[in-house]
């Protein structure tokens, strides 16, 4: 479809006062330019308005999260959040004005965000935009590297997607083909000693203390994750994990967000989604489980044809809680996990602001919401995207959140100590929330030398939201689990995420038993009575900024290489292992009241 210069002039005339919105300086080194789509192409967009209230999100969340707050527990319902917190009618009304006057005709309102499709040639004129195609690691998506609204709308939007965000999403697994004798190990893993070759559920029962507890069959405690990336857990291979070792034969079950596939095909994309459901599965022991696949479709508009050239090129994050904060209170998991993330400044600010919100609201609900912190150390490559290629540590998003619980990786057993590729640091975008104020002060003022600190300074946001928030097993022994019909192995702080899911799981079963809240957003509980009940890391170090990836070892084209960067697990909060480790019957002992001793089984 074409347009004439007229109505090109009037869109022109809209818009000449405009607001730079976001703006990629540089694209990251996976990142090719493809090709200039045709000017008729359509694309689909998504307008996220601007959510009220935000500026007492964090006010709010402290009083139901924090255990000295007369309001703690008292957690908001699905409608109480949209009331406070959804768009105002004006900012919608501003917007939907906007597109029908400049003759967009395929729009569609689901309040908190509009999505509307158009022609390239009338969305650059729209936005002042330049959408091409550009090649992520392989995958050929449609972007623009920057993009404007008018003046009078600024303050009724967030942000535009897909624009700016060059997304290159990761899992966290990491997968090793299994030992010949892990079969025969298999049949005496449920033994009394303490063989953690490879780690598995009976060795992950007494690394934390959870033995001896006793779910309700009829609890209302429910755990869920998401898959990312075409991942799809199997049925098949759960079944064949929980005979294996002896567990509570359950089913799973399947939501599918934004174009997701529940494949079930063994040779597919599977390992990750096994590794999280099995483990939360070893931990849980018979809870209910729901896996969110989330697919990345373009902004779904009706009756629209959308070419598959678009299809399942999104980033995943926003339509991900978007979907979560529509469910209902009955339907929603008072824990969901997540094993992936990227490079914190590969994010644009206001896309990583938005879903980090999104995440807030989340847990003034009652929801406690996990990621694995990352699998690259202090960073890689360790060099700012801004053009001016600064040297600095690499944080990872969505870890770097404040309304998240992150979670750190460990290695080895009795003792566990810090891993090597464990990520952490300190957010370029969040500032340091309430909660870390003591435990990360007395990090930086007693625990590092002055003359580590000062040394690190240029490379590190040292007032920034610090993370990991405590730590579990992600690597050597690695995790047994089956993927494809056999056996194999797995590692990554993908595995210490669902673990650490599946023991908060267990927390809200007890507590739900009684009568008391979910434990929602646990920080403040952590860095607070709850840290009395974790086992300290204090030996091991995760290192980074070595120029090579630390997974792969491939060199960096753009890198900074930062000597002696590494960060070490210290006694207290440290930037590898947080807190440290669960300990579930210490932890239930501190949150019944008494000491943590009291809770031991």
């Amino acid at each position: 479809m074409r347009f004439s210069n007229a109505l090109f002039a009037g869109i022109l005339v809209g818009t000449a006062r405009a607001t730079l919105m976001s703006r990629a300086v540089t694209l990251p080194t996976y990142v090719q330019l493809l090709q200039q789509p045709a000017t008729e192409e359509i694309v689909t967009l998504q307008i996220a308005l601007r959510l009220r209230n935000i500026d007492r999100l964090e006010y709010m969340l402290r009083s139901v999260s924090d255990p000295a707050s007369p309001d703690y527990g008292k957690y908001f319902d699905h409608d109480d959040a949209n009331t406070i917190f959804n768009p105002s009618s004006d900012s919608r009304a501003a917007v939907l004005q906007w597109l029908k006057e400049s003759n967009v005709t395929k729009i569609a309102d689901f309040g908190s965000y509009i999505n509307f499709a158009t022609t390239i040639e009338h969305a650059d004129k729209l936005l002042q935009s330049s959408f091409q195609y550009f090649l992520v690691d392989g995958t050929p998506k449609l972007r623009t590297r920057e993009y404007y609204v008018p003046d009078d709308l600024a303050e009724h939007i967030d942000l535009v997607s897909p624009t700016t965000f060059f997304g290159r999403t990761r899992a966290r697994a990491h997968h090793a083909p299994p030992s010949r004798d892990l079969l025969a190990y298999i049949q005496d893993s449920n033994t009394p000693a303490l063989n953690c070759t490879p780690v598995t559920p009976s060795c992950l029962q007494k690394l934390y203390n959870y033995g001896g507890y006793l779910v309700d069959l009829n609890s209302t405690s429910r755990v869920g994750f998401g898959s990312f990336l075409n991942q799809s857990a199997r049925q098949e291979d759960l079944s064949l994990y929980q005979r294996a070792y002896h567990l509570p034969e359950t089913n799973f079950s399947v939501v599918l967000i934004n174009g997701g596939e529940d494949h079930q095909d063994p040779l597919g994309d599977i390992k990750e989604a096994n590794l999280d459901l099995q483990l939360i599965s070893a931990v849980a022991q018979g809870l209910p489980i729901t896996e969110f696949i989330t697919g990345g479709r373009p902004p779904f508009v009706p009756n629209l044809d959308v070419p598959d050239t678009l299809h399942n090129t999104n980033e995943p994050y926003l339509e991900y809680y978007q979907y979560l904060l529509n469910m209902s209170d009955p339907d929603l998991p008072q824990v969901i996990t997540n094993s992936y993330g990227e490079d914190e400044q590969t994010v644009p600010l206001e896309y990583a602001t938005r879903v980090c919100n999104l995440i807030g609201i989340m847990g003034l609900r009652g929801v406690t919401v996990i990621e694995s912190s990352g699998d690259t150390g202090v960073g890689a490559p360790c060099q700012s995207n801004d053009g001016k290629a600064t040297p600095q540590f690499t944080p990872q998003f969505p870890a770097t959140c404040p309304y998240i619980l992150s979670v750190g990786g460990t290695q080895s057993y009795a003792p566990e100590v810090a891993w090597d590729d464990s990520s952490g640091g300190f957010s370029n975008y969040f500032a340091q929330p309430w909660y870390q104020t003591d435990g990360v002060s007395t990090y930086l003022s007693s625990v590092i030398s002055e003359e580590t600190r000062l040394y690190y300074t240029p490379f590190a946001n040292f007032s920034g939201r610090a993370f990991p928030d405590i730590s579990a097993h992600s690597h050597w022994p690695f995790y047994s689990i089956f993927s494809g019909g056999r056996t194999s192995l797995g590692a990554g702080t993908s595995a210490s995420a669902p673990v650490v899911a599946g023991i908060i799981a267990l927390l809200n079963d007890a507590r739900l038993q009684k009568g008391d809240p979910p434990l929602g957003f646990a920080n403040p509980w952590l860095y607070g009575p709850g840290r009395a009940a974790l086992t300290d890391v204090t030996a091991g170090q995760a290192r980074g900024c070595t120029g090579a990836n630390p997974q792969t070892g491939r060199l960096y084209a753009n890198s900074s290489v930062i000597p002696w960067a590494t960060w070490n697990g210290t006694g207290g909060w440290d930037p590898v292992t947080g807190w440290g480790l669960p300990n579930f019957w210490a932890m239930m002992g501190v949150l019944n009241g008494g000491s943590v001793a009291a809770g031991r089984g």
